[in-house]
């Protein structure tokens, strides 16, 4: 006699990725239910930027208006400097007649936008406050999650609990922290002026300002750095890290911080393998490089929607991996391209001079980030010159 299963699909950790990846579940007829240790709405450290690419899974979802109304200003594209020397702008490529710009959502706003989708869609049980403890998949077409309220049985599991994935480590799949370690210390600043669509990228030594628009005047800035500059917060988190903002961004002394200084990290995690026995890893949970293209919000959307798509496949498990792989190796690659030049200002510095002759260069390298594109878009000559600034 086969067991009753209680959902179709179950989703561990209610972010961008598990929320939406139970959102898109649900539009395709699953029956789901959502599991989240914490309380919502929650605040998190996080880059802020919803990337293009990532807009046409949110507007599959029916929220992309609900996003901008709550106030996300557009992304218009990234400006590229050294401290006390001009940047370089690189708007955002073009795709397929789509939306060339992204979106500075509010981490805080989007969570809640979230939330209130899964708590209004009927076939979705939304569990807050109740954290998952165990999956044991023993039975070949059964899934079962102990929670600390019961077990529930289920057809699927989705993992996304984030960069420090607690079930990622407990099923034996974690790769990392890779070094060099890397870093992130997030806060919001207000900021009395004309919204700024630009994601500005400041590099310095050992250490780079990544500052974007989001909603309500504010902008977020993060100093994303490696573990030796690390060591200069220690004891002083909140104060060092305005000393450097300070410093390399000096607009900022027309606006005033407000709310938290919060601190994440390291980054670089891998999963060796994304999929099997029917648990799947979503976002950062399946794998993560560093924050330096923005593309962390972008990357959690696509895989929630390629992960609905793979439940209706004869394996789903291989094929969420395919797709997985498809949608990540040349993002990361790019990736690791900039923290290559994040680890040497001389890089940088030839990079914005090839910038000057080749403008186009830069853009293409966004979107092979973004997935539009493949590395071949960028000719020989065309990445001698960008090593080299000639």
């Amino acid at each position: 006699m086969a067991l009753r299963l209680d959902a179709d699909v179950v989703v561990v950790g209610a972010g961008p990725a598990g929320a939406a990846a139970a959102l898109f579940a649900a539009r395709r007829g699953h029956r789901v239910i959502v599991f989240d240790k914490q309380a919502f709405p929650r605040d998190k450290p996080c880059g802020e930027g919803l990337m293009p690419a990532g807009r046409p899974a949110l507007r599959e979802l029916g929220l992309e208006d609900d996003v901008i109304s709550d106030g996300a200003p557009p992304l218009d594209g990234i400006q590229f400097g050294i401290a006390e020397q001009p940047p370089v702008a690189v708007p955002f490529p073009e795709h397929n007649g789509g939306e060339p710009a992204g979106l500075g959502i509010r981490r805080l706003t989007f969570d809640a936008r979230l939330v209130d989708a899964l708590e209004n869609d009927t076939r979705i049980q939304f569990c807050p406050r109740t954290a998952a403890r165990e999956i044991r998949t023993g039975d070949e077409s059964i899934a079962t999650v102990s929670t600390e309220s019961g077990e529930v049985r289920a057809r699927f599991v989705a993992v996304a609990d984030g960069l420090r994935s607690a079930f990622r480590h407990r099923l034996g799949w974690t790769v990392g922290p890779r070094p060099p370690h890397r870093y992130g210390i997030v806060a919001h600043w207000t900021m009395d002026a004309p919204v700024d669509p630009w994601v500005r990228i400041t590099f310095d030594r050992g250490l780079e300002v990544y500052e974007g628009p989001v909603a309500g005047n504010q902008r977020m800035v993060g100093l994303l750095c490696y573990q030796d500059r690390m060591r200069e917060f220690g004891g002083r988190l909140e104060a060092r890290y305005r000393e450097i903002a300070l410093a390399l961004r000096p607009s900022l002394r027309n606006a005033d911080p407000v709310g938290p200084v919060s601190a994440v990290g390291p980054f670089w995690y891998r999963a060796s393998t994304v999929a099997d026995r029917r648990v799947f890893l979503i976002g950062d949970a399946a794998g993560f490089t560093d924050p330096i293209t923005g593309e962390g919000v972008a990357a959690g959307l696509r895989q929630a929607r390629a992960f609905a798509a793979a439940l209706e496949s004869p394996d789903p498990e291989r094929a969420y991996r395919r797709t997985h792989r498809g949608l990540t190796k040349d993002p990361r690659r790019v990736a690791d391209l900039f923290l290559r030049l994040s680890r040497t200002p001389a890089l940088v510095e030839r990079a914005i001079r090839s910038h000057q002759r080749a403008p186009h260069t830069l853009k293409t390298l966004l979107g092979i980030g973004f997935g539009y594109w493949g590395f071949n878009r960028i000719t020989p000559r065309e990445w001698i010159r960008m090593f080299s600034g000639r």
